[in-house]
């Protein structure tokens, strides 16, 4: 399979997914209070319609964008790719990690569950060896996710079952 047969197949699992997500969105959490006031649903509905865009702006591009031949100067040959090894770990990390955050976030809660992940993403992923770089992320990404969604918006984060920090 060549490199635009796989951004084909994945910008059409990800057409169907976003369209079943906001679907999905629009069937189970219920809108805001009065009018205009954003509710629960807006950031997930928001984020629906983002990838559905996104990965249809891909399939569009792959469908109309110029296609490179294979016999030219850089390019692999369909032989060369389709024997390529796909590189599954990465994926299989994330997707332990998005698991993990939804359990921690039942469990102990945003303050707690925040700090944790983002340190696993940036040790784990992104090998980030630097003390001052990991302290900024973990605190900067939790205090701004807090005062952006809890205070600006006003939507309450995850309490803890097993710890509760409010």
């Amino acid at each position: 399979m060549t490199n635009r047969d796989q951004n084909i197949v994945l910008s059409c699992i990800l057409v169907v997914v976003a369209a079943v997500w906001t679907w999905l969105v629009i069937a189970t959490i219920p809108p805001g209070f009065g009018g205009g006031e954003i509710g629960a649903r807006a950031f997930p509905l928001t984020f629906g319609v983002i990838l559905l865009v996104l990965s249809a702006l891909l399939l569009m591009r792959l469908f109309i964008g110029k296609h490179k031949n294979p016999t030219d100067g850089d390019a692999k040959s369909p032989q060369q790719t389709a024997g390529a090894k796909i590189d599954w770990w990465p994926a299989i990390t994330v997707f332990g990690e998005i698991i993990l955050y939804g359990f921690l976030l039942e469990k102990i809660g945003f303050t707690l569950a925040t700090p944790v992940i983002v340190l696993l993403l940036m040790v784990v992923n992104l090998r980030v060896r630097s003390p001052r770089l990991l302290a900024g992320m973990v605190f900067g990404v939790t205090f701004g996710c807090w005062l952006v969604f809890e205070k600006i918006f006003g939507i309450y984060m995850a309490n803890g079952m097993w710890i509760n920090l409010g």
